[in-house]
């Protein structure tokens, strides 16, 4: 009895030192500072569409065919994490400013496999609503942006570089349309 525990044991710690443990990510929260605009804007925790509500990093291999890092998982949800990034690039709200909120859904973001390589891309469809307005009503603007930004090489730390690099494109592009918005007179 007592060899077959220490078997038992023996065998354990030897299946134990082959277990590969997930690895963890996160954007890069660095802001780029090219999303400056004359208004404060806040971003809501943004919805993720069903396929990415799960914590691993989604791998788009064909136009119909998907797949996720095997070992390799978001630190958080990725409303959390494309608010963060989203309001990192925005930076901190100033009082002589009004305010715009952002609000909307992740439609997309993968990794893109290409014949000669890969791309981070990002899907989010967005409304942007007078602070005062409350979050139903009638958004000042409504659109969908999209970005893809070319990986160098392959894998889940250069899918998740180049996925920071697309939000990047997105906040700047968000921080143009905010700037075309007429005066938002507050309440």
């Amino acid at each position: 009895m007592l060899r077959a525990t220490a078997i038992g044991i023996a065998l354990l710690v030897g299946a134990c030192a082959h277990v590969e443990w997930p690895r963890f990510y996160t954007l890069d929260m660095t802001p780029s500072a090219t999303a400056g605009a004359r208004y404060n804007i806040v971003v809501e925790r943004l919805r993720a569409s069903d396929a990415l509500m799960r914590n691993d990093i989604l791998i788009k291999k064909s136009p119909t065919e998907v797949e996720y890092y095997a070992l390799d998982r978001w630190v958080s949800g990725l409303g959390e994490l494309v608010s963060e990034k989203l309001g990192a690039e925005f930076g901190a709200p100033k009082e002589s400013l009004e305010t715009i909120v952002v609000s909307g859904q992740i439609a997309a973001f993968e990794q893109i496999d290409r014949a000669d390589g890969a791309d981070g891309h990002a899907r989010l469809a967005l409304e942007m609503r007078a602070e005062d307005s409350g979050r139903y009503g009638d958004p000042l603007l409504k659109k969908t942006y999209e970005a893809s930004v070319a990986m160098n090489g392959k894998g889940p730390s250069e899918a998740v570089k180049a996925l920071s690099r697309a939000l990047e494109q997105i906040a700047a592009a968000v921080a143009q349309d905010v700037d075309k918005i007429p005066e938002v007179k507050q309440q």
